[in-house]
């Protein structure tokens, strides 16, 4: 019985092709992981406590709560938050007249943290971040999804100042 074989010619492309295909593969760099973001959010704080001391320190100092749901997970958080860094007006205008809270809404969907304040403070349903508004007493002023003042992959920083600036009647 004779036995079928590659011819020689054959067996040599094809290990022309399987070299070719991994010196092609070794020339495409790995795709690179994300870098890993620093956590804004502290799961483990008191957000009650935090809200309560935001208050307490806008009503002694004439400014008003800024309370941005979200959580560590969430790229939308991250770009807010660097936003209020980086933007020159926006980052003086919080300084002068905000007090900041970062409320974390939790990690995962089946362990929310916060819901009661998410609730309260009428974010439910909003996407994240959410902003809520809170006037030197602690009353909601306004509760705000933040997709209407995103541009592109950011949010915009004249849409985001204007919308500070309008909490505080100016």
């Amino acid at each position: 019985m004779k036995s079928k074989s590659i011819p020689t010619d054959r067996k040599f492309l094809w290990l022309l092709l399987g070299a070719a295909l991994v010196l092609l593969a070794a020339m495409i760099p790995a795709q690179a992981k994300p870098a890993e973001r620093p956590a804004i959010y502290d799961p483990g704080a008191d957000a009650k406590a935090q809200i309560a001391a935001a208050v307490n320190k806008a009503g002694a100092e004439d400014r008003v709560v800024l309370l941005m749901f979200g959580g560590n997970w969430c790229p939308w958080c991250h770009r807010l938050h660097e936003l209020f860094a980086a933007d020159a007006a926006v980052r003086k205008l919080l300084a002068a007249r905000y007090v900041l809270v970062l409320v974390d809404v939790g990690e995962k969907p089946g362990q929310p943290l916060n819901q009661d304040l998410v609730d309260l403070y009428r974010v439910k349903g909003f996407g994240y971040p959410a902003l809520a508004v809170l006037d030197k007493q602690g009353k909601l002023l306004c509760a705000q999804s933040t997709g209407v003042l995103e541009k592109g992959k950011g949010h915009d920083p004249a849409k985001v100042l204007s919308f500070l600036a309008l909490q505080l009647g100016e």
